[in-house]
């Protein structure tokens, strides 16, 4: 965020403050003393990213009241020291700190004095930022917390007028009324064609009027990652004028609504909008029951080229032509995380799965999170052709060192979590790490599900990781597997 301290600066105030949280305040005091022309250089001017959630999270720390607060708050920073008084139900009354008022007040005058500032992170007012707005005419992103935030008018105006590389937002959460409503107006005030990236981390409440004020950035926005609900989901296809998109993630909150059981009209709208983003390299359903259905026409389309695919949620037994599809893709994807409902699968369903992902050869990353459906044989049989792999996670029936055999051939891997009932040896797992290679350097191996009749003593696991930190500086982690209808604390007795 700034220039580094000068040593002797940083030696001095080091021994007073030691702990992390201490560190953190050091440099934020740095930061706001600059600002107040109290230090030898003018950190703030340097300062591209202010993320004032990392202020308000050491405020809040218990630590930070307790060893840090005053040296904090002394002499030219006595001027942010703001209180409130809480009441307990007890009666009773406290004093803490106003951590909103803090920030708010700090902000205040850091922004006078940093003008590279291109990114503004955490909780803020209305008022804050039609106020720092024309302080920062480089911004380019806001992280808010709140998106009430931008409820008022002149927000989104003092943006228009005096931040004109601005061109992405991430919302955590909104309540309140009219909220699709309110954001579609700050969005159609931005300057046309200008937002690059939208991602809001819950339901904020955007639907019909917030999708369609989008279209007035629909040759910019190239990221797209929204939650939509039970009321909003029926309005995806009003997208359809954003086909500048290169990143999709859409998650379904409530994930109850199978599209083509009760809208079909939208299903078929959604499908369209999607072929029609000829540049999508990236697509994210999370809890959208209806992701294979909309996904296979996509899969197919021939000028577009997926990179990364994720999908959760989804019947694997009615998803044949979706698995299929998947072959299509081969000369592109190289990132694939499946998780969904298994039950119902036949044998023939699970072999066109197999023989897809056999045939997936550009993989660096393979996630399947699909419990009690791969035996030991399908899972050599995909992972023998995936040579680039750089991250591999799958779970299985049983899996023995003959899995490990092939995993250690593996020239690219970094990361392998073995998610299924495990039946290692302490001679497979001695010999798997022998077969990695310099390639393979700092590879993290987790093993989740020990076979509680098989396990590797805590002497072995020991040696183990040594070997593997001396060869490789990799890391093992080894679990034994809990049956989840057992409470851990039963015993004998019970």
């Amino acid at each position: 965020m700034a220039p580094a301290l000068p040593d002797d600066i940083l030696h001095l105030l080091c021994e007073q403050l030691a702990e992390q949280d201490q560190f953190d305040a050091i440099l934020w005091k740095a930061i706001i003393a600059s600002a107040l022309d109290a230090t030898l250089f003018p950190y703030c001017r340097y300062i591209r990213a202010l993320d004032f959630r990392d202020l308000e999270n050491l405020l809040e720390d218990d630590q930070f009241t307790a060893k840090v607060s005053k040296q904090f708050f002394n002499g030219p920073m006595k001027q942010f020291h703001k209180t409130e008084t809480v009441a307990l139900l007890n009666g009773r009354k406290f004093e803490r700190l106003n951590v909103k008022s803090i920030v708010n007040a700090i902000g205040e005058v850091v922004s006078q004095h940093t003008p590279t500032l291109e990114m503004i992170s955490g909780q803020l007012s209305s008022t804050a930022l039609i106020r720092w707005a024309p302080r920062v005419p480089r911004l380019q992103e806001l992280e808010l917390w709140d998106g009430s935030t931008l409820e008022d008018g002149l927000v989104a105006a003092s943006i228009h007028e005096n931040c004109p590389n601005f061109k992405s937002l991430m919302i955590f959460l909104w309540s309140g009324e009219d909220r699709d409503h309110k954001f579609a107006q700050f969005l159609s005030a931005l300057r046309p064609n200008t937002l690059e990236k939208l991602n809001t981390i819950s339901d904020i409440g955007a639907a019909a009027e917030s999708f369609l004020a989008l279209s007035a950035h629909s040759q910019s926005l190239k990221s797209l990652k929204i939650c939509v609900s039970d009321d909003s989901l029926p309005h995806l296809s009003l997208l359809a004028g954003c086909t500048a998109l290169e990143e999709v993630r859409i998650e379904d909150v409530h994930g109850r609504t199978v599209l083509e059981d009760t809208q079909n009209d939208v299903l078929l709208e959604t499908i369209n909008w999607l072929r029609s983003c000829e540049v999508l390299h990236r697509i994210s359903f999370v809890g959208l029951l209806s992701a294979a259905t909309l996904l296979t026409p996509l899969l197919l389309e021939h000028k577009i080229q997926l990179r990364s695919l994720e999908i959760d949620s989804y019947s694997l037994k009615d998803s044949r032509q979706f698995h299929q599809a998947l072959v299509h893709q081969k000369g592109s994807l190289a990132y694939l995380s499946l998780s969904g409902d298994t039950d119902g699968m036949f044998r023939d369903d699970v072999d066109v799965l197999v023989d897809s992902l056999k045939e997936l050869q550009q993989m660096e990353v393979l996630r399947l999170l699909l419990q009690e459906m791969f035996r030991e044989e399908h899972l050599i049989s995909v992972v023998s052709n995936l040579s680039r792999l750089v991250e591999l996670y799958v779970s299985g029936l049983e899996i023995t060192d003959s899995l490990l055999e092939v995993v250690g051939t593996l020239p690219n891997l970094r990361s392998v979590a073995f998610a299924g009932i495990s039946k290692f040896t302490i001679v497979g797992l001695t010999g798997f790490i022998h077969q990695l290679g310099p390639t393979n350097q700092g590879i993290r191996i987790m093993i989740d599900m020990a076979d509680p009749d098989n396990l590797i003593d805590e002497g072995e696991i020991s040696d183990l990781r040594t070997l593997l930190a001396e060869k490789l500086g990799g890391t093992l982690e080894y679990t034994p597997w809990r049956d989840p209808n057992i409470s851990e604390f039963e015993g004998d007795s019970d």
